[in-house]
């Protein structure tokens, strides 16, 4: 099943929430429906997605240490999308450039668009590459 990844800045708290899409496009048959209860449903990810899911993690965990302002910072390179433009009309341009990534979504809900990069190895290495100048080996 494929995992989206959306990440979404939080002006009251002044940091980022890390959102993962589910997608459910049938291709794998680690998603399960429970014959007592209609509508649970159970995902169980292979040793892969578990280790892309702790690789996001743990850039999360590295991004929520930043100070605010190195965080507002980031915010375009994550988020992937900004907003410009004038006389009423705002238009919103795809930021950050995912060389190799395999699937990009970029919907709008309603009131803003926004970006979920598929949670793959190309989107761990762009994490990695934009938070190059925060980690220290």
């Amino acid at each position: 099943m494929p995992v989206m990844v959306q990440w979404k800045w939080m002006k009251r708290t002044k940091s980022f929430l890390v959102i993962f899409h589910f997608v459910d496009d049938f291709s794998e048959p680690n998603l399960r429906m429970s014959r007592e209860y209609a509508n649970l449903m159970t995902w169980a990810p292979s040793h892969v997605e578990l280790g892309l899911l702790g690789e996001i993690l743990r850039y999360a965990n590295i991004i929520d240490g930043l100070s605010a302002t190195e965080k507002l910072a980031l915010r375009y390179k994550l988020q992937g999308v900004k907003k410009f433009g004038g006389g009423g009309v705002a238009r919103y341009v795809v930021v950050p450039d995912l060389k190799g990534s395999k699937e990009v979504v970029f919907e709008g809900k309603g009131k803003e668009p926004y970006f979920c990069p598929l949670l793959c190895p190309e989107y761990i290495d762009y994490l990695k590459e934009v938070l190059k100048p925060y980690i220290s080996c």
